[in-house]
């Protein structure tokens, strides 16, 4: 512990002023820098698990299916960063069913299951060109009700741009 001492008063200082000093060193030596020190480098919790799980029940992240041509399906990664960093949680079927579970599952049967998330997401988010089977997503949300937001992926992996409705093209044929 740090003890203070009184200054020597010189000729110029006016009577007291040493003392007025000496109290404010006093004040803020010992117990209150200890306490300030002890805040500065006190280490941080990180939350537990439960404390982790109570906040999201008590905050729910809104849910994004993202809506990809087969044809870019190889950004799906930076797509799920990008939605992740938005704040949101992505569902991604590219992410869940690779791409139709290499095949093993008939189409029908992943479409459905892709059908199934859509409608359970809160918004529908498009990357990059329209194929016909992404233009079926569009329309499913639209009659749903979901906001539906498009983006240009042409400068990824750089950056993903906000685009309109009216600006998102269609994909080109072979």
């Amino acid at each position: 512990m740090i003890k203070a001492t009184r200054p020597v008063r010189s000729n110029r200082e006016p009577a007291g002023t040493a003392d007025t000093i000496g109290d404010s060193v006093a004040t803020i030596s010992g117990k209150a820098a200890e306490d300030i020190l002890e805040r500065i480098f006190q280490p941080t919790t990180k939350p537990s698990a439960r404390d982790q799980a109570e906040e999201t029940l008590r905050h729910p992240k809104r849910m994004v299916y993202v809506a990809m041509s087969n044809k870019v399906f190889y950004w799906r990664a930076h797509i799920q960063k990008f939605v992740l960093d938005s704040g949101m949680v992505p569902v991604s079927p590219f992410m869940l069913f690779d791409y139709y579970l290499m095949h093993t599952v008939s189409k029908e049967i992943v479409r459905e299951a892709m059908n199934n998330l859509l409608a359970r997401c809160d918004e529908v988010w498009v990357f990059g060109r329209i194929s016909l089977g992404v233009k079926v997503q569009i329309g499913i949300a639209k009659r749903m009700n979901k906001t539906v937001r498009y983006f240009d992926i042409g400068d990824l992996p750089v950056t993903v741009m906000p685009i309109t409705e009216e600006t998102a093209q269609e994909e080109l044929k072979d």
